[in-house]
């Protein structure tokens, strides 16, 4: 496979991972909404049953509990919703894809990497050789320059 089909393959791989995790995350955002609304009410009924309470009319403030405890229960639910971590067969596939396409794109350009590095080493060995001569040439020069005086 090629380095670019394999960077391709990575590419809808992760775009489709990604999208599958936010999918997941408008759901537990709108969930974690929802236990704010719920815990809002809760705290504003505990309120008025908490006023209620001084009130001597008991039968009101048994309704008002009740109520407040039913938006208590469904806000925890709700929370302990938004707070687990998304598992799922296919998030788990696509992660192994993923993974995979990016394994293959690293042994594409496996072969690329050893051809630069191979370059550079002939390139410092050009430049060694380079420098080696010119040491050469000058130490003749300063010697033939020394003969002549």
């Amino acid at each position: 496979m090629s380095t670019f089909n394999s960077a391709k393959l990575y590419g809808r791989v992760a775009l489709l991972r990604r999208q599958v995790l936010l999918q997941q995350l408008i759901r537990r955002a709108i969930a974690g909404a929802l236990a704010v609304a719920a815990s809002i009410v809760t705290a504003g009924l505990a309120t008025y049953a908490l006023f209620l309470a001084i009130v001597p009319s008991l039968g009101a403030l048994g309704a008002t509990l009740a109520i407040a405890g039913i938006y208590l229960v469904c806000a925890l639910v709700l929370l302990a919703y938004t707070l687990h971590e998304p598992r799922s067969p296919e998030l788990q596939a696509l992660e192994e894809m993923e993974a995979a396409a990016l394994d293959s794109i690293a042994a594409d350009t496996q072969g690329v990497t050893q051809l630069f590095n191979a370059a550079g080493h002939r390139i410092e060995n050009l430049g060694s050789s380079l420098t080696l001569g010119v040491g050469i040439l000058s130490a003749l020069r300063k010697l033939l320059a020394s003969r002549k005086s």
